[in-house]
């Protein structure tokens, strides 16, 4: 991580610099200058530039301070004007302008831009670089070596402590800016990379000083072994990162953490001197990550006794976990870290909440862990682990707080937005006018299944608010088959069990929406596969059901899945008291409607499913379109980076000085 020397009795060199030091070699010059010079003038000129350096290390703390306080500043003031608006009917004298300013900064600045997730990402990051640019760069001799050494080596340190505090789950950040550990994480890999890139130059520096000097001799002392092991800890801390995270993530984690611990260790060592401060901040760094994992494993030990999770497999790699104990601020949309020793003992592996009644996760398989998992959970169904938790982590806007809520998901990414919608309606005051828009993209219909519980759970909520839930199945075929009648069959996938109805399914041509060039990553990113969107047209309207259901045959209600996927399009229509099935073969197509709950007692439910790509942006738009300019709209997305971006630049349209407050919120790691 470094190279310069450590004091000893035959002179001085790089004192004050970064993690470098001192140096030994008699009446030679180190450090990148006092050659010629008596010893009195060494530690002279040394002691100023360590004055320097400290100096210019304030002045980048208080630049990131300073970013830090804009966040708080912005969070706190827009939090505590939603409140008055909320609380007050009438608009106070700076409302307007303060509202037309935020409003047309926010428009620019939630927009993707190329590299970065939004503009505002981008100008936050080059606001960090600058800073780093402009304290490596000032009050420093260029022409030296080891001045320039010297401070690379002090940005290295303090570069290190930002990547740390970023990387804290348990951030104050969380609560002081709504930005927690997760949105945080982009700065995190920036701050990571700038660390390196100092680190690097620190080396050749003083590597081509000592060298130049003819003091080879100096790169084999203790002091400076270290450095060259800190070094090399922190070059694969910094390539287990950008190679070695997309491949293999649990790779990755075990090779991050542990040559993150080797090189802050032996950086320790390559500067042990508490008087030049190198090591306090080393030491401070330290402390914040120990601290952040004792809180996290002190959590996890809390909720371990008595604690059980039942593993259930789900079709196409779905898993499903049901936690026995509920922690306290569970909430869904949240994520917590779980814990399962029966399939990895020595890792935990975040899953967003979608139910806490119990606490419910529903994960994708990939690799690793949830390989693992879903292929325990489908050997074993219904099988009770030894399991634990550590959270809750993730912050979002509170969805209570506002009149319209458009939930935009794409595959395994419902799990948020589920999490979400349940939250609100078990939330909602009596008399709340609030309408819930749930877009929910997949790719083959057994998906569907994933959510069976929770789709019923918005259907059939007893709570205010008014709830429209579009379905797309990207994966249709064409060409419909005729249907035949069909008996009594055990509800999976879409249906309800316990409960008894009349199913009609019938071919139907309508259409609910347009369809865009969203591709089909949105719900399977290796799926490039491309269907004419006149080919899949078609909708089906499912009415909330009422009255008490069948109990059918799993095999048989999944071959009526897949005839209603083979038609394109199913049309239910419930009936209370009924136990009759009856599948009708090529009726004629219904006139479009709208299917809603009919029951006085509860709010208006509408269910609609269609097969095709859904165009995303126009269904926001529509969503937005109509709401008064004194009401609020929640866009919330989860998905692939393709479906980000296009509710992002449509969301950034809707912000505007004359229409309604629109606030956006996109999960996803690392922003």
């Amino acid at each position: 991580m470094a190279w310069s020397g450590t004091p000893t009795s035959g002179g001085a060199g790089a004192g004050g610099s970064g993690t470098g030091g001192h140096a030994t070699g008699g009446n030679s010059s180190h450090g990148g200058g006092g050659g010629g010079m008596s010893d009195a003038a060494k530690k002279a000129m040394f002691a100023k530039r360590q004055m320097i350096a400290e100096r210019q290390m304030e002045y980048f703390a208080a630049g990131v301070c300073g970013l830090i306080a804009i966040f708080v500043i912005l969070h706190w003031t827009r939090a505590l004007y939603s409140r008055l608006a909320r609380s007050s009917k009438s608009t106070t004298p700076f409302a307007a302008p303060f509202s037309s300013i935020t409003r047309a900064t926010r428009r620019l600045l939630i927009r993707k831009v190329p590299r970065f997730n939004s503009g505002g990402h981008g100008l936050l990051v080059t606001a960090y670089v600058g800073i780093n640019a402009a304290v490596c760069f000032t009050n420093v001799d260029l022409t030296s070596l080891g001045n320039v050494g010297a401070r690379f080596g002090w940005m290295t340190t303090v570069n290190m402590c930002v990547v740390v505090f970023l990387a804290l789950k348990n951030t104050p950040l969380a609560f002081l800016t709504a930005y927690s550990y997760e949105r945080l994480n982009c700065l995190h890999q920036i701050s990571g990379c700038l660390a390196f890139v100092c680190m690097v130059v620190h080396a050749a520096c003083y590597t081509a000083f000592f060298l130049g000097k003819n003091q080879k001799a100096l790169l084999v002392e203790k002091e400076q072994i270290a450095a060259i092991i800190s070094g090399f800890a922190f070059l694969s801390v910094t390539i287990s990162a950008l190679v070695i995270r997309p491949i293999w993530y649990e790779l990755f984690y075990v090779t991050h953490i542990c040559f993150f611990i080797v090189g802050i260790v032996c950086a320790c060592f390559h500067q042990p001197d508490f008087g030049k401060k190198i090591v306090i901040i080393l030491i401070l760094t330290a402390a914040m990550w120990f601290t952040d994992r004792v809180i996290r494993a002190a959590r996890a030990l809390y909720y371990l006794p008595n604690n059980y999770a039942t593993v259930h497999p789900l079709p196409h790699g779905g898993t499903k976990i049901v936690m026995k104990k509920v922690p306290t601020r569970a909430d869904g949309g949240k994520h917590f870290f779980v814990w399962i020793p029966r399939i990895r003992a020595f890792e935990m592996h975040p899953f967003t909440v979608v139910g806490t009644n119990p606490l419910e996760f529903i994960v994708k398989s990939h690799d690793g862990f949830t390989r693992d998992l879903h292929k325990y959970a489908t050997a074993h169904p219904g099988a009770i682990l030894k399991a634990s938790v550590d959270g809750p982590y993730g912050t979002f806007p509170d969805p209570v707080h506002y009149d319209k809520i458009v939930l935009v998901a794409g595959g395994g990414g419902a799990s948020f937005t589920f999490g979400l919608a349940v939250n609100a309606l078990e939330r909602m005051k009596e008399g709340s006018n609030t309408e819930v828009v749930f877009i929910w993209t997949v790719k083959q219909h057994d998906n569907l299944a994933w959510f069976t519980q929770h789709l019923e759970t918005l259907r059939t909520a007893n709570s205010p608010g008014i709830v429209n839930i579009n379905l797309y199945v990207t994966r249709a075929p064409v060409s419909p088959p005729d249907l035949v009648p069909h008996r009594h069959m055990e509800e999976q996938g879409l249906g309800f069990p316990g409960r008894e109805r009349t199913e009609t399914m019938s071919s139907t041509s309508t259409s609910s929406a347009a369809h865009s060039p969203v591709s089909r990553a949105d719900t399977d990113a290796a799926d490039a596969e491309k269907f004419p969107a006149k080919e899949r047209r078609s909708t089906a309207t499912l009415p909330p059901i009422s009255g008490p259901r069948t109990t059918l045959s799993s095999e048989i209600e999944k071959e009526m899945e897949q005839r209603v996927e083979d038609a394109t399009a199913a049309a239910v229509s419930a009936t209370a008291g009924t136990r009759t099935s009856v599948i009708v073969a090529n009726p004629p197509p219904p006139p479009t409607e709208t299917h809603t709950d009919t029951d006085s007692e509860r709010p208006r439910r509408q269910h609609r499913m269609t097969a095709g790509r859904p165009d995303v942006a126009t269904l926001i738009r529509e969503a937005v379109r109509g709401v008064p300019r004194n009401q609020r709209v929640l866009v919330a997305s989860c998905g692939p980076q393709s479906l980000m971006t296009i509710v992002r630049d449509t969301t950034a349209t809707l912000v505007r000085g004359d229409g309604p407050a629109v606030e956006l919120h996109c999960e996803q790691f690392g922003w």
